[in-house]
């Protein structure tokens, strides 16, 4: 889509177009259009300046369907959902009521494939006119052997002679039938091009000669004839067209501002007369215009804004003159904080410089407005205007860095570094987040980075100098301090981005620091906040244009990690399947939490082994700091734990224990007691975890409680144990945490029946909660262990052994084996003799190539079939 579609009007529901004073009723089209529209979809296919507009507007009027009809100016903001409720509404008089779509070539793909879609389900249901520049991509050949479906192309929209000559007789001001019939030969019944012409002509001394000269000329006639029109027009309307050529809908007001002629609006009405120079539009309150008031609202035909454009390009006095009025309205609006429109109108002036200027001083601004693709547009195309001006490359960087092209703000980032730059507040701010975004791609320490971008935050001179830069560097900040493990600073940095954010009205920058926020929540242990803030994220996106992908995955992925610590336990109905989750390059912290995400929804789906292999993915990232080294040993410990581990138990605790990380080395240490049977010394273990400081995520100290509490019970100690629980039960309630009462101990009471007693004294609502999710459940441990293979299990798997094929029978004889059923027992739960249930395990032992019970379970769970 171009620049100009992308700045179009939004959503536009209107009024059919007024008819110009030299307007030529289209009998032949009109004719072709009153059959066409029984249809359910008619396609009206054309170049731009064949008519269609004015001529449906024209058989609208002439059929008296004009009061019925919705028209529809259409752009990317028409989705599948509001085109589909337009097409739905009744006439006044019970009728199907027609829906027109002028440009529909605009439409964006999902709204054609859903009308696609209904032309094929319901197309009684619906009549819709489309005019389009292209072919719509519709299945056609159904829809059209059917009736549902109408093609009607160019030459229904080319001017007969009789027409032809009407319109020349209007716009040249002359009868001649010569001259109606040379611009006709020439013009082979193009509407644009005979309008075009015949100004021209009629402007001539011998309207005559220039009319069989144009009959002469080649292919490009009406690029000639529409320089040689807008080369007739009057000095100030050439200025006015000059200052608004960037504009694709613009209200008096606006060219007022732009050409600082106060007769502009005059003058765009005596233009919009002619039905091809300047076309009149609905009125509607002006999106686009300096000071939104409601009023007129006028389009320059594409082929004389094309002419327009070329004028700039060559120069010239009037160019001259209309690039520095220009200059002086976007300065103008600069001032009062209006910016989004300027650059696009500098660069389409020919202002490159300014335009340069103006990325400098508003570069991240506009970028975090939403005006990044028009920004890099612009570097892409006036690279020597970008390379002259070193303000403006951290918006350049910045831009590329917010996409995902680490590669190239990587280099403009080292030019900040390593180049001059201009002594302002601003460029220190910019030198502070370069350095610690390169610090995230391993470019620089990352220590000293957030050492310096501490001390350019905290100095109060910058702050006060208000630069949007500002919030930036406290969102680049935090999230670097959510890697190295600073999460209350973290915390404070971004909330003061998020308030500076919105006082800028930078609504990107919002989305990504609240983002940010969500994953500094759930790290510092505080799941419940943590989701309540990615919800926040993801409902700012949906209501708001803001297009922040990595955002949307990072607020989702945050989500995901709460829900599934949560209740109901395992995620709830959240799309926890979904794994398109993308992480930007220098953004550590997701990258990690994808990783782990990864493998405790493995561990959802029942399978440990698949869960320890995705922890084992190796990470393309600096090496982990301590508290994320903490947190995926720990990961890794439980995992060990479900599998029967000890000797990945004691490696993983001594790894922790050269980490200063005393109270997970505790815990872990109790898991390993507890897998040996040695209770008391599990229950001591705990203990140490219980008192010593810990991370907060994974959920360290509750884990221990719950565990110790069950050892405890089983021990006979049931006050202690009791109490344990109780105190679980209140660290969990503010974090919405249920993991810890999944039950990780082998050998202690199980977390149901504790539950059950503490909820009958203590009925707390939390507890209660918890405790119905956990009743008539089997303890994780107890959950995973007969599905689970054990080390030896897994070392005397053959290596590349393939995992047979079972029939179903064999699968169910095989369950009943891993429960310790008997022939017996198998024979009477599958309602089938003993005989059949023998011949079943023998078949099952041969394709486990095993000739015992016990080797066949240990087969297959190697292989994943339990």
């Amino acid at each position: 889509m171009s620049n100009r579609e992308r700045r179009g009007p939004t959503a536009q529901i209107g009024r059919v177009p007024s008819l110009p004073r030299a307007y030529v009723p289209r009998l032949r089209l009109w004719s072709r259009l009153d059959a066409a529209t029984e249809s359910a979809v008619t396609l009206l296919i054309g170049p731009g300046g064949a008519g269609k507009t004015l001529g449906m507007a024209g058989w609208l009027r002439r059929t008296g369907r004009a009061g019925d009809t919705t028209w529809i100016a259409a752009d990317a903001a028409w989705n599948a959902e509001r085109l589909q409720v337009q097409l739905a509404r009744r006439a006044a008089n019970g009728q199907q009521a027609l829906v027109v779509v002028d440009d529909a070539h605009r439409l964006p793909m999902p709204t054609i494939r859903a009308l696609d879609a209904l032309l094929d389900t319901d197309p009684e249901s619906f009549r819709v006119l489309l005019a389009s520049r292209w072919d719509l991509p519709f299945t056609r050949l159904a829809p059209e052997l059917l009736g549902h479906l109408t093609m009607l192309r160019g030459d229904l929209l080319r001017l007969d002679e009789n027409e032809s000559a009407a319109l020349v007789a209007a716009h040249a001001r002359t009868d001649s039938p010569d001259v109606a019939r040379a611009i006709a030969r020439r013009t082979q019944g193009w509407c644009a091009a005979v309008v075009l012409t015949a100004r021209a002509v009629g402007a001539a001394p011998d309207p005559l000669a220039l009319a069989q000269r144009y009959a002469e000329v080649g292919p490009s006639v009406a690029d000639r004839v529409a320089s040689e029109v807008f080369a007739t027009l009057r000095p100030h309307e050439r200025h006015v067209l000059l200052c608004i050529a960037s504009e694709p809908v613009v209200t008096p007001a606006l060219a007022e501002h732009l050409s600082h002629d106060g007769a502009a609006g005059t003058i765009l009405a005596d233009l919009g007369a002619t039905g091809l120079l300047v076309t009149r539009v609905d009125s509607h309150e002006s999106d686009d215009g300096a000071d939104g008031a409601t009023g007129e609202r006028y389009v320059i035909h594409p082929l004389l804004a094309e002419v327009v454009r070329r004028q700039i390009s060559s120069g010239g006095e009037d160019v001259v003159r209309a690039a520095a009025t220009v200059v002086r309205a976007v300065q103008l609006d600069v001032g009062r904080g209006v910016a989004e429109h300027a650059l696009h109108r500098l660069e389409t002036i020919g202002e490159h410089a300014a335009a340069a200027a103006l990325i400098a001083d508003e570069g991240p601004r506009l970028l975090l407005r939403g005006q990044g693709d028009t920004l890099h547009d612009f570097a892409v195309a006036h690279p020597s205007a970008i390379e002259v001006n070193p303000g403006s490359w951290f918006a350049v960087a910045l831009e590329r860095w917010l996409v995902g092209d680490v590669h190239t703000a990587a280099q403009w980032l080292e030019r900040i570094l390593s180049e001059p730059q201009p002594e302002t507040s601003a460029a220190v701010l910019h030198r502070a987040c370069a350095r610690l975004m390169r610090a995230r791609l391993g470019l620089e320490p990352i220590a000293t980075a957030v050492e310096h971008a501490q001390r350019v935050a905290a100095d109060p001179e910058l702050a006060a100098a208000g630069s949007t830069a500002t919030p930036i560097l406290l969102c680049e900040l935090a999230v670097t301090q959510n890697w190295t493990g600073d999460l209350v600073a973290a915390e404070a940095n971004l909330t003061d981005a998020i308030r500076l954010s919105r006082t800028h009205d930078l609504p990107a920058l919002t989305v990504i620091a609240l983002s940010h926020l969500a994953f500094t929540e759930y790290l510092r242990g505080r799941e419940s906040a943590a989701a309540e803030v990615a919800e926040q994220v993801l409902t700012l996106v949906a209501e708001g244009e803001v297009e922040a992908p990595y955002s949307v995955s990072r607020a989702r992925l945050a989500l995901q990690l709460a829900r599934l610590s949560g209740l109901p336990l395992g995620g709830g109905d959240l799309d926890l399947d979904a794994d398109d989750l993308g992480s930007h390059a220098a953004d550590l912290t997701t990258r990690f939490w994808i990783r782990t995400r990864r493998s405790r929804l493995e561990l959802a789906h029942g399978s440990v082994s698949a869960a320890e292999l995705a922890l084992e993915v190796p990470l393309e990232t600096p090496p982990l700091p301590g508290h994320l080294a903490v947190a995926l040993l720990v990961e890794r410990a439980f995992l060990a734990s479900l599998s029967g581990d000890v000797v990945l138990l004691g490696r993983l605790q001594e790894q922790l224990v050269e980490l200063g990380a005393t109270a997970e080395a505790a815990l872990v240490n109790g898991l390993r007691a507890d897998l040996t049977g040695d209770r008391r010394a599990a229950a001591r273990h705990l203990a140490e975890a219980v008192r010593g400081p810990a991370v907060e995520q994974p959920a360290v100290r509750a884990l221990a409680l719950v565990t110790r509490a069950q050892l405890l019970d089983g021990l006979g100690d049931d006050d202690r144990a009791l109490g344990d629980l109780r105190e679980a039960v209140r660290e969990t309630q503010l974090r919405q945490n249920a993991v810890p009462f999944l039950g990780w101990s082998r050998h202690g009471t199980p977390v149901a029946d504790l539950m059950r007693r503490l909820t009958e004294t203590h009925p707390d609502p939390w507890l209660v909660e918890v405790e119905g999710a956990v009743a008539g459940r089997s303890g994780i441990v107890n959950h995973f262990g007969p599905s689970t293979p054990r080390p030896r299990e897994r070392e005397d798997a053959p290596a590349g052994a393939i995992r047979p094929t079972l029939s179903p029978r064999e699968r169910d004889v095989l369950f009943e084996l891993a429960r310790g059923s008997t022939y017996a027992d198998i024979a009477a739960n599958l309602f089938v003799s003993e005989n059949t249930v023998k011949t079943h395990v023998s078949s099952l032992y041969a394709k486990l190539s095993v000739n015992r019970r016990s080797a066949a379970l240990a087969a297959a769970r190697s292989m994943q079939l339990l």
